[in-house]
């Protein structure tokens, strides 16, 4: 889509098209072209489950007296407390969203269709060819980030968090609430390494699962730009 320039005026040129000029572009219209799956919150909720995990079997295994039992217990009771605030900050936001979906749903619908507008026409003023070649980029990236992705965590994306659960529960099926001194008796070394790594490898999937979701993204908008841009070379020659 060509920018009208006014007689006498000097045309103003095209940034060169790559990615980090197109992320520019998205970010400043929109911070998502949806709303986010987590918040802020969430990730260093997610992070303080990690921490105080790591930390507290780390000290159960370097102080093998009260003192390593106090650190357990205290990374235990953390790490539900960062699982209690993940699960109450998402009943609030559907809570919230369940109140008013449908008002909510179309004003975003809305708001996010005129930003989309935006960006697809400062796309589509860059030439077809290159259009297509990011396109056709950004496809092959998302194919090999998805086949990676898959040899690590084998689509721990769609599990959720619900592994970490399972894992926490093999570790601890056995303990009864309020036996602090036999907690340790169900901390090994192997296991806690095992679940350590569990945690890590979560952690990994979801930085995945993000940047799979930018890629679509691109995605998305290259093609739609691709299709405007199709139509309107379509439309100049039959005008011709």
């Amino acid at each position: 889509m060509a920018e009208i320039v006014p007689d006498g005026a000097i045309p103003k040129l095209l940034e060169p098209f790559n990615f980090a000029w197109l992320e520019a572009l998205i970010a400043a219209r929109a911070e998502d072209n949806g709303e986010p799956a987590t918040t802020r919150l969430d990730r260093y909720a997610v992070i303080g489950v990690l921490l105080f995990g790591l930390l507290g079997v780390l000290g159960s295994l370097l102080f093998h007296n009260r003192l390593g039992l106090r650190l357990l217990q205290s990374g235990f009771a953390l790490q539900w407390v960062c699982i209690a605030v993940v699960l109450v900050n998402a009943g609030w936001r559907a809570w919230l969203a369940y109140r008013h979906q449908h008002e909510s749903f179309a004003r975003d619908l809305d708001r996010q269709l005129a930003q989309y507008d935006e960006i697809i026409n400062a796309v589509c003023r860059h030439s077809l060819p290159v259009i297509a070649t990011h396109l056709r980029y950004v496809r092959d990236r998302k194919s090999r980030l998805v086949y990676r992705g898959g040899l690590i965590s084998g689509g721990m994306d769609k599990l959720a968090i619900l592994p970490l659960f399972l894992a926490m529960y093999l570790q601890f099926k056995d303990w009864s609430f309020g036996g602090w001194k036999a907690l340790l008796d169900h901390v090994h070394m192997l296991s806690a390494l095992l679940l350590s790594m569990l945690f890590a490898t979560y952690l990994i999937s979801w930085w995945a699962a993000r940047a799979k979701d930018r890629l679509e993204l691109y995605e998305m908008v290259l093609m739609e730009a691709s299709v405007r841009s199709a139509d309107e070379s379509v439309t100049k020659r039959e005008l011709i």
